[in-house]
């Protein structure tokens, strides 16, 4: 019994010792393997063989999850032969040195089919050769179309930019690869491999994106005007409703050119533009301009050195140019336009005028400008005399106020006679220059006139004295003295003497008997009342003598 047990023993420590690699120093590890179609499904229940190439009696095997995957656990480092296969799949035998190697990907083919794979990736320096430190751009569209059928089959590169195509089995197919605004299709047909080894790799030159918008200089958006690119490319394009264009291109040095109808040709200064950049440009076109020639001259005559002077909009009052010089010539975009200028000792003035492309030649007069005087006027002591009457050149311009001053206006430049006067001060004369725009101010001192300011202290002391003398003489003169006051006569007695002095002054009548008589012609004049200086007609009763 017990010589059975030994032989179990020795067979079992055998079939150990069989399995343990020989290999001296060698250490084990863990090993995954992932099984997938060619277009990235996970593939389960692959049957995976692993043979030890230095020990071909030190295998493995197992099938994948559902997964696809399928962990060797404490297996000895070296170079495996591996064999995976399933129904309906092309079955892979590959050797993997797995010392490197924590896992590994294979991609199974179905049967009647080949691969395609590489990388999609940026050419920086443009020699189509996939190079280390080059990028390779993600989600780029690679289309292989059978030379023969045309079919066509496209994938999409993954986050490393590299791609997958199972495509049937046949002799050539070309390959092209698109991303964003940037295309290029491999110069010769590839043929597929049988399995996935990345060697398919497709230069691309990511363009770059030129937009912009072509305006008026007043920001209205022009439509339908062409935009020429030029440079490492030539290209065009038109604006749309918004005046918005866009180019996309290559990297390369460019600039921009728009000319259209009336308005001054545009040219962009050179630019640079790499892969992926997103250049803004605006382009303002200004109408054709024309010369605008100017002079600015005094009225009398005088040569102006510096003016101030601007060029603005009719209407907006926009400031298109600022002018400082009283002549010269700048350009102006066709319209209508106001020159407004002033300078010193002259009023501003302005006109307007409308400039086309052919030009225009204008002057503007300006006026000499009107100046003021204001006068002071104080006595020797300095305090300020009102009511003084001013006179400029013989013109009466008013009196002083309160403070003792006045300011005369509106005074054509040149030299005045100025003559201030006052009872109480007398007169003082001055000659003055008056210039325009300014205010120039004198100072007039005037004396007391101490007779005048005396007159009313010698009226008041001449009344004093005659009221004196009037006085004094007034007891040197004796009036007479007047008699008693006799009583009237009675008034019968008073017409009795008149009756007696009457009747002795006028003889007594006579009759006169003429031989013709005259007719008495009647008087007009009728009066009752007794002629002044007369004596009274004696009355009747009392008979004539």
């Amino acid at each position: 019994m017990l010589g059975r047990y030994s032989r179990s023993a020795i067979i079992s420590l055998l079939i150990l010792v069989l399995t343990v690699p020989i290999t001296s120093g060698a250490t084990n590890k863990n090993f995954l393997i992932n099984t997938a179609s060619v277009n990235g499904t996970q593939i389960p229940d692959v049957e995976i063989r692993l043979s030890l190439q230095s020990d071909t009696n030190y295998q493995r095997s197992g099938n994948t999850n559902s997964r696809g995957e399928l962990l060797f656990e404490n297996i000895a480092e070296g170079t495996y032969s591996v064999t995976i296969s399933k129904s309906g799949f092309v079955t892979i035998i590959e050797n993997v040195d797995i010392s490197s190697l924590n896992a590994k990907t294979f991609y199974l083919r179905h049967t009647g089919f080949k691969i395609i794979s590489g990388n999609v990736y940026k050419d920086s320096n443009n020699n189509n050769i996939f190079e280390a430190g080059e990028q390779g751009i993600s989600n780029a569209t690679v289309k292989v179309t059978n030379v023969t059928t045309n079919e066509t089959f496209s994938v999409n590169t993954d986050e490393t930019g590299q791609y997958r195509i199972e495509v049937p089995d046949a002799q050539n197919y070309k390959v092209k690869a698109s991303y964003s605004t940037s295309e290029y299709e491999l110069p010769n047909s590839i043929i597929p491999a049988d399995h996935v080894d990345y060697s398919v790799n497709i230069p691309l030159t990511v363009k770059g994106d030129i937009i912009g918008k072509v305006t008026t200089d007043d920001g209205k958006p022009l439509f339908g005007i062409q935009v020429f690119l030029k440079g490492t490319s030539v290209s065009y394009t038109s604006t749309d409703l918004g005046g918005f264009f866009k180019f996309s291109v290559k990297p390369g040095t460019y600039f921009l050119e728009v000319e259209f109808m009336d308005y001054e040709k545009y040219t962009t200064e050179s630019f640079n533009l790499t892969q992926e950049e997103q250049k803004e440009i605006t382009i303002i076109l200004s109408k054709q301009k024309g010369k605008f020639t100017y002079e600015i001259r005094a009225e009398d005559g005088k040569a102006l050195s510096e003016v101030e002077a601007e060029v603005l909009k009719t209407g907006s009052g926009v400031l298109v140019e600022n002018i400082t010089k009283a002549n010269g010539t700048i350009e102006l975009v066709p319209g209508v336009y106001t020159l407004k200028a002033d300078a010193k000792g002259y009023n501003p003035s302005e006109i307007n005028f409308e400039i086309t492309k052919e030009g225009l030649s204008k002057s503007l007069t300006l006026k000499t400008a009107n100046g003021s005087l204001k006068v002071s006027l104080k006595n020797s002591k300095g305090s300020p005399i009102s009511g003084v009457s001013i006179l400029v050149d013989g013109v009466q311009k008013g009196s002083s106020d309160n403070s003792g001053t006045i300011i005369i206006s509106e005074l054509p430049p040149k030299e005045y006679q100025v003559v201030a006067s006052s009872t109480l001060y007398g007169k003082v004369t001055q000659i003055v220059k008056v210039e325009g725009e300014t205010e120039k101010e004198i100072n007039l001192v005037l004396e007391s006139n101490i007779l005048i300011q005396a007159l009313p202290i010698i009226i008041i002391a001449a009344f004093f004295i005659i009221v004196f003398l009037l006085k004094k003489n007034l007891k040197r003169i004796e009036l007479p003295k007047m008699g008693p006051i006799q009583q009237p006569p009675d008034k019968s007695q008073t017409q009795e003497a008149l009756t007696q002095t009457y009747s002795q002054e006028i003889p007594p009548r006579q009759l006169v008997v003429e031989e013709k008589s005259v007719p008495i012609k009647k008087s007009k004049l009728k009066t009752k009342k007794s002629l002044k200086g007369l004596p009274k007609k004696p009355s009747k009763n009392k008979g004539n003598p």
